[in-house]
């Protein structure tokens, strides 16, 4: 009888909780990680968002002879730019008709300007000049 129960094998209940402590430890180190990572790409998302939205601006300023342009002018002659890209709130927000974003180019200096009173966002990240804050 001794010799069979020496030959069944399988798991203690011991064994079991030190996998289930160690899964619970990675759990604890990796999900703060993967949220601090996501977030780190929306908002690098939205920086190079900005950036297209400068780069493009200044393309565009060269065949415009005042340099003063609307967003929407972006959109319908090609330059890669997606309708309402720009919203009005970090969350929930409305989106902003491209026609309403006045941009403005002086040398090498993009500003974005809008006909409403408020911030500007891409992804929930304030626009402002070169900078995009939470």
């Amino acid at each position: 009888m001794t010799q069979s129960l020496r030959n069944k094998k399988g798991v203690t209940l011991v064994e079991l909780l030190a996998v289930i402590v160690i899964l619970g430890i990675i759990a604890a180190i990796a999900v703060p990680t993967i949220g601090g990572l996501i977030d780190r790409q929306r908002e690098n998302a939205a920086k190079a968002t900005y950036t297209s939205i400068e780069e493009q601006a200044r393309l565009y300023a060269v065949d415009d002879a005042d340099g003063v342009f609307t967003l929407a002018d972006l959109v319908t002659d090609g330059f890669g730019l997606k309708d309402n890209v720009l919203t009005t709130g970090a969350t929930g927000a409305t989106a902003v008709t491209n026609e309403s974003v006045t941009i403005t180019v002086t040398g090498s200096t993009v500003a974005l300007s809008y006909t409403t009173a408020g911030d500007l966002y891409i992804n929930g990240y304030i626009v402002t000049a070169m900078t995009l804050t939470p």
